[in-house]
């Protein structure tokens, strides 16, 4: 089954309030539920495009200091991802191809990915011969260690 996303301010510390993007004009009439699809959304607009857009839909009392997160459900629990938004859009594509060759690089990437794909895979990245295998193995990880390691390199 797969995990359903939701767009959220967090309210206070583990206190979310979901956003219907339906709510939202700038949405335009757009909604999902889907991670990959609501990371596209958001990452065409700032969080304060985002914030607004929320203010002036009157949906709660909010302010631009409260994070903006993505809340899905695991094992009964709420858990929160950060939103991706225009804010921080930087092209992890171009940085791992520019860093290839850069074994400190690689290491980073090898040791984040460590537990959190198969070994047989991070054998195949740690072992790329060319930039190109190297690119390719890292695009076919699942979409959310993708997205974990955007963050993790854009941090």
């Amino acid at each position: 089954m797969e995990n359903k996303y939701y767009l959220a301010v967090e309210v206070k510390p583990k206190n979310y309030f979901p956003i219907n993007l339906l709510d939202l004009k700038i949405a335009n009439h757009f909604t999902t539920t889907n991670l990959e699809e609501l990371d596209a959304f958001t990452l065409k607009f700032s969080k304060k495009e985002i914030m607004d857009s929320i203010k002036e839909a009157n949906l709660l009392e909010i302010n631009d200091s409260m994070p903006l997160v993505v809340i899905y459900y695991e094992n009964k629990n709420t858990r929160k991802i950060n939103a991706l938004v225009k804010d921080n859009n930087y092209d992890m594509w171009s940085l791992l191809k520019e860093k290839y060759r850069d074994k400190v690089f690689v290491n980073k990437v090898v040791n984040f990915l460590n537990k959190r794909i198969d070994s047989s895979v991070l054998e195949k990245i740690k072992n790329s011969k060319s930039e190109n295998e190297f690119l390719n193995n890292i695009g076919y990880l699942p979409y959310l260690v993708q997205r974990r390691l955007y963050l993790y390199l854009y941090e």
